[in-house]
């Protein structure tokens, strides 16, 4: 009879009237491996029904009981009427933004989050590959893998005017600046062999050969257009 609601009586003859099944407590029963509360086919003789979030699995559980006889329990209700101990009577879950790089079209959605989840996060990823800037939004706490992450304890929070634009400090450099200058030599030249005199030399700086290179091509290249249109 394991798929059968039972209760039991001993007070009195025909004790097991229809008015005593009625008055006995019977709870929704779910661990935290069950993806989906049953139907308690027990008497509830503890006299309250629990319904909680197990802060370890991050999952509901619900059974007889009070939630003062569960430490690892979080947001959890307590009842006293047969399959009570619902959802529903849970505070309600935080909303937040949804955003993922696989999102089609990328656009912010509203989210209903799990029980389990008490705040939201949004993250701006700068170096992400793929969209330059990668805007990411969801239930709970910011990921390990992101930094410039924010997390917010409001249902639709997790807005990107949470999160200030970064910016990227330009160190500024000193850079030395060549000058050119030209470079007077002397230079002993013999004229004859009673005398010796010194003449000037002026050498060109890297600056005046290449300008007077660039003068050079431009002269040879107007040349040969002027030479192919009278040949033409």
């Amino acid at each position: 009879m394991t798929n059968v609601q039972c209760a039991q009586c001993n007070n009195g003859p025909e004790c097991n009237s229809d008015s005593f099944f009625e008055n006995q407590l019977f709870c929704l029963e779910k661990n935290i491996r069950k993806w989906k509360a049953k139907m308690g086919m027990r008497v509830c003789e503890k006299g309250s029904c629990f319904i909680g979030v197990d802060k370890n699995e991050m999952g509901l559980v619900q059974g007889c009981g009070k939630c003062s006889e569960h430490h690892n329990l979080i947001k959890c209700e307590t009842c006293s009427k047969t399959y009570c101990n619902e959802e529903m009577i849970l505070p309600p879950p935080i909303k937040c933004y949804h955003l993922s790089a696989n999102s089609q079209p990328y656009e912010s959605k509203e989210k209903t989050c799990h029980y389990a989840y008490e705040s939201c996060y949004i993250v701006r990823d700068v170096f992400w590959r793929g969209c330059g800037i990668l805007i990411e939004q969801n239930c709970g706490d910011c990921p390990s893998k992101y930094k410039n992450c924010v997390t917010c304890n409001i249902s639709l929070c997790n807005e990107e005017a949470l999160l200030p634009l970064t910016t990227t400090k330009i160190k500024e450099t000193s850079t030395s600046t060549s000058k050119i200058t030209t470079k007077i030599t002397s230079k002993k030249v013999t004229i004859s062999p009673d005398k010796t005199t010194k003449r000037r030399t002026v050498s060109k700086s890297s600056a005046q050969n290449k300008l007077e290179n660039k003068l050079i091509v431009v002269t040879t290249i107007y040349i040969l257009f002027t030479l192919i249109f009278y040949i033409l």
